[in-house]
């Protein structure tokens, strides 16, 4: 436990033995089964630590070795090592800051990296976020590289790195497409574990790629994936490419539903499916009709029409007609236009989208 502090085991053992009782170095021969020219230069080695006090014996006895109280002795050795990591990720940073300006003059091949195998880019996985400084950003779909029960927390569901990542104060946003919401993850589980750490997660159907992306600094992708596990992936370093990708989940993101909210209990959730009703509504909302004709074709009247909608917006946390159209195509509950664009309704007007 305290070699992270710099001691040797035997050093731990010596301490940890004259804070059980033991104060001379017959005593500790006793209790730790070393010789005395051991003992004496471990003790010598705890003097020189300030962990230990050296006092002579009574009346010519043996002299006494006693434990410096922990919470003081071992204070200073706290503070030592933690000034030592402030200082190395000061010279990290710099190191990062240089390799950011120098991004630019490399050669384009220098700008992506090539992992192949399960194991590699399972490494390359943990190591982007245990890089992260600020947030974690990803596009969760199959196939899984971390899909084996050795990787994941038995309780929680969770992959134990992002469990620490976010305990660290890293961001996590993620969006989570609906194939691996119905196969692999379980809301009960893993989904609940990460919005309880914080983590946002948003849902969208048929999402176009894996990706992780670490502070706007590195990104992750699948280069070719097996149909079960993911056999191969590019690491994107500062370019131009790293630009578009952060973009392109930011896009991604602005049509995805959220889900943290639902798991939450806080408007904005939305079930597994529309109700039949719903799905009526939608289906006439894309149909182009005014509010007025929609509300006759569905036998309600208008002002229940407007209740309806209103209610759909609420449930699906979208603002405008336009926000609940992507929200309903990112659940896959209407379909979406090959232009991408998905149209609902023209609003009480005569042609203006509301």
């Amino acid at each position: 436990m305290l070699e992270s502090l710099g001691l040797e085991p035997v050093q731990q053992q010596a301490y940890e033995a004259l804070v059980d009782g033991a104060v001379t170095v017959a005593e500790l021969r006793t209790t730790l089964g070393l010789s005395a020219g051991r003992v004496r230069e471990t003790l010598a080695a705890l003097e020189k630590l300030g962990l230990v006090g050296r006092y002579p014996g009574e009346r010519r006895g043996e002299e006494r070795f006693l434990p410096v109280a922990p919470e003081v002795a071992f204070e200073s050795l706290l503070l030592a090592r933690e000034e030592a990591i402030h200082r190395t990720r000061r010279h990290i940073q710099l190191l990062a800051t240089r390799f950011r300006a120098n991004a630019t003059a490399r050669d384009p091949v220098d700008l992506v990296e090539i992992v192949t195998g399960r194991a590699a880019v399972i490494q390359q996985v943990d190591q982007l976020q245990h890089s992260a400084t600020s947030e974690i950003r990803g596009i969760d779909r199959p196939p899984y590289a971390n899909s084996d029960p050795d990787r994941l927390d038995p309780k929680t569901g969770m992959m134990p790195v992002q469990a620490k990542t976010m305990r660290r104060g890293i961001g996590y946003r993620v969006i989570y497409d609906t194939h691996g919401l119905e196969t692999f993850h379980r809301i009960d589980t893993d989904i609940e574990a990460c919005a309880e750490l914080g983590e946002e997660a948003r849902v969208m159907a048929d999402t176009p790629t894996k990706l992780l992306v670490a502070d706007d600094r590195v990104a992750l992708i699948p280069l070719r994936s097996a149909p079960h596990e993911m056999a191969s992936s590019v690491v994107v370093h500062p370019s131009g490419l790293l630009d578009a990708l952060c973009e392109f989940f930011e896009v991604l993101w602005a049509r995805a539903l959220p889900l943290s909210a639902y798991l939450a209990g806080r408007p904005g959730g939305a079930g597994d499916a529309p109700t039949s009703d719903e799905a009526r509504l939608l289906a006439l909302l894309t149909t182009g009709l005014t509010d007025q004709v929609m509300a006759r074709q569905l036998g309600v009247s208008y002002r229940t029409f407007q209740r309806r909608l209103s209610g759909l917006m609420e449930r699906l946390g979208a603002g405008t007609r336009f926000q609940l159209g992507m929200r309903a195509a990112s659940l896959g509950w209407v379909s979406q236009p090959a232009d991408g664009a998905v149209r609902i309704g023209p609003g009480p007007g005569t042609g203006e989208i509301a």
